[in-house]
């Protein structure tokens, strides 16, 4: 064997040592890298923990706006159910409330269960006025009811007080109408004695009379106490066959016809308020129309209301009036009162309604638009 090749077996035997310094380097290397992410995992711990705290003061924060907010709030997911809600809630509604869809909390503590923004009437006889509000980005809306029994309570005495400080006035010219019909019954019933004929055609005017006197005695007892609305529910095509049959009985003539209505139409408030607007309108458009009157009784389904109409063939309202004619006490008849579409606007008020009119040279048509629950 060469000496050559001896040499090179003892080198390839001898240890390698540069290996050492290779795994120092690496090692070295991995500490830098565990610190580097120490640091960093340390840097996104404080992160994360400022957002936490920020959350929990944000949080805080929320919790004390609805706490000052000034009625029960209720914030509701995308599914209805009440997630949320205030001090304020827990005093003015009943528990459970957290975890229940709002639908089952509304129809507990109300008296409807078609539960829209407006004002609502809860079991005990308070009265809450409810506002809603998207929560924005997220599914769900935030509800605020606000106690307002005492603002709508005193409201309503404002009113009355307005009503009660014109009975002055209206006292005047009521004892000086009342004077007159009853005077007119008097001088007929004197003259009965003139032939069966004769003591039919006075008795109709002395039922005439009287009930103008009644008339006005309602409309002054309506005006002052305010229309109020009850719960009757009744149909509308039973209400005009009463209002037929009434005015028959107090007129000389039956100009009065009832329109052909499709459906069995279902209203629900003041019965006798509501058929007392349409007799005045219907002995308004007689006063109006004379011998010629032809008056109709008609009802029409606009969406989730009811027409009410009285349509008659006079000459129509002059332009020059039609703006005062539901103020109280105008009149164009010496005999009247004045208050008659002032009570009609009244009830329509009180059954969240209106009454409209629209009045050509060809005719005139009152309608007194309302509420519906229901047809069949």
């Amino acid at each position: 064997m060469s000496a050559t090749s001896i040499e090179s077996l003892k080198r390839s035997h001898e240890p390698q040592k540069h290996q050492p310094y290779l795994l120092d380097e690496s090692f070295t290397d991995l500490q830098d890298q565990v610190e580097s992410l120490t640091q960093e995992l340390k840097i996104a711990r404080l992160a994360r923990h400022r957002e936490f705290i920020e959350r929990e003061r944000l949080g805080k924060r929320m919790t004390c706006a609805l706490d000052a907010l000034p009625g029960a709030a209720l914030i509701l997911d995308g599914g209805g159910i009440i997630r949320e809600k205030n001090c304020k809630a827990r005093k003015l509604l009943s528990q459970p409330l957290l975890g229940r869809p709002w639908s089952e909390v509304a129809r507990r503590e109300f008296h409807t269960s078609n539960v829209t923004d407006g004002d609502l009437r809860s079991r005990d006889g308070r009265r809450f006025h409810l506002s809603r509000q998207p929560l924005g980005s997220e599914p769900g809306e935030i509800l605020l009811l606000a106690d307002v029994s005492e603002s709508r309570r005193m409201s309503e005495l404002m009113q009355r007080q307005e009503r009660l400080s014109t009975m002055g006035e209206m006292t005047a010219s009521l004892a000086h109408q009342i004077r007159t019909p009853l005077t007119s019954a008097l001088l007929y019933v004197g003259q009965f004695g003139g032939g069966l004929q004769n003591e039919k055609r006075l008795a109709v005017k002395v039922s005439d009379r009287l009930h103008d006197m009644v008339r006005m005695v309602d409309d002054m007892l309506i005006y002052a106490g305010g229309a109020r609305r009850s719960g009757d529910k009744f149909f509308v095509t039973e209400l005009f066959e009463d209002i037929l049959e009434s005015v028959e009985q107090c007129a000389d003539s039956h100009p009065l016809k009832i329109a052909s209505l499709r459906n069995e139409i279902i209203v629900e408030g003041n019965r006798d308020a509501i058929q007392g607007v349409l007799i005045n309108l219907v002995d308004n458009a007689r006063q109006a129309c004379g011998d010629t009157a032809k008056i109709e009784l008609g009802a029409e389904l606009l969406g989730d209301r009811v027409c009410l109409t009285v349509s008659d063939n006079g000459p129509g309202i002059p332009e020059d009036i039609s703006a005062q004619i539901f103020e109280p006490f105008f009149t164009t008849r010496p005999e009247g009162t004045g208050l008659g579409l002032s009570v009609a606007r009244a009830v329509a008020d009180a059954h969240k309604g209106e009454i409209l009119v629209d009045s050509t040279e060809r005719g005139t048509t009152f309608a007194l638009c309302l509420p519906v629950i229901g047809e069949i």
